[in-house]
């Protein structure tokens, strides 16, 4: 959707802000541009809409040259969201949102009905909120009308310039969620800003590490970004708890789970025991499991975590509740253990 070919950006005093930069960014993919300070975010990000202009190589928006594309049309085709929102303040929620539909032409029926799809989209109550304005909003709340401004021409790309920075950390972590919610269901080609590895980690598909001058230092998916740094700047960059990082976008894999023999109650568990050192205790009724080791007695009650989230919060609970092994459920059934082991031998990741 997006390919920047050997893109060069120098300004008339000669400060060279990106350098020979190329790199692609799938259609429907999140894309983030991470770095230090100077390192040519924020110039990136407008020389693909065109509010700054590359002075060499070329710019490709789904195999189009955006230097033969009128400057005004091209912003209409793309979404753009920036950290401090930048809503009108004496126009209403639902004006604000309608800015671009109404550029477009569109009628007021549908320019309204739109108005009121995305503000119930981003979570805020098209009947509470379409008739207030921005100073009557709290910062989080603003945030989602810009967001919802962005995506109200239904634009295949967007670009977010540190969208969540300004926000308190509770609210941020709210936003991010609710955004890559909303991202699952949209699948639109965004090119996301941010000078914070664990949100580049957390919203990226890919990551482009850049260092000054807008040189890429490596540009990869999260987990083999992690994994494998291509040097030590972006070791560094990453941080020396990058094993941790990627407990946060590892999901549970079920064939590495253990599975020793299971049994209804305690009575069965026991004759288990007999020929097993392990025995897992499922209660079907009310979903709760347990585990009976060898000359252990009761049972320890484990606590549950679904498939379908990061390891991190399997190894969370099994610290929290000082548990040595965490039960694995799909749809709320038991599938299998989960241990404590698993994670200083590798074996989860």
């Amino acid at each position: 959707m997006i390919r920047l070919e050997s893109v060069r950006k120098q300004y008339p005093a000669g400060l060279v802000a990106v350098e020979d930069l190329s790199l692609d960014v799938p259609d429907g993919e999140v894309c983030v541009l991470v770095g230090p300070s100077g390192c040519g975010k924020t110039t990136i990000l407008r020389m693909i809409n065109r509010l700054i202009e590359p002075s060499g190589g070329r710019i490709l928006v789904d195999d189009e040259d955006i230097l033969r594309v009128d400057p005004v049309e091209l912003r209409r085709r793309i979404g753009y969201v920036i950290q401090q929102v930048g809503l009108f303040p004496h126009q209403t929620v639902a004006t604000n949102v309608a800015t671009v539909p109404r550029l477009l032409g569109w009628d007021r029926a549908r320019v309204s009905a739109r108005v009121d799809e995305l503000l119930d989209l981003v979570g805020l109550p098209a009947d509470e909120n379409r008739n207030r304005y921005p100073n009557e909003l709290s910062g989080g709340q603003r945030q989602r009308v810009g967001v919802a401004r962005a995506l109200a021409a239904d634009p295949p790309i967007m670009l977010m310039d540190e969208p969540f920075a300004a926000i308190d950390p509770v609210t941020r972590t709210q936003l991010q969620d609710e955004f890559l919610r909303l991202q699952q269901t949209l699948r639109k080609t965004i090119v996301f800003v941010t000078h914070d590895i664990d949100e580049a980690v957390k919203m990226g598909d890919r990551i482009a590490i850049l260092q000054v001058g807008g040189r890429l230092a490596q540009y990869d998916p999260p987990d083999r970004l992690l994994a494998s740094p291509a040097n030590d700047f972006v070791a560094d960059f990453v941080g020396h708890d990058r094993a941790l990082k990627r407990l946060r976008i590892t999901r549970i894999d079920l064939d590495a789970l253990h599975r020793p023999p299971t049994a209804g109650d305690i009575a069965a568990a026991r004759t288990v025991l007999e020929t097993h050192d392990l025995v897992v205790v499922v209660d079907d009724a009310d979903g709760q499991v347990a585990v009976l080791a060898r000359g252990d007695d009761p049972p320890a009650i484990v606590p549950g975590v679904e498939q379908d989230r990061p390891l991190q919060d399997a190894l969370a609970l099994m610290l929290e509740r000082h548990c040595p092994w965490v039960a694995v459920k799909k749809d709320g059934r038991y599938v299998g253990l989960l241990g404590i082991n698993d994670f200083w031998n590798g074996a989860v990741t």
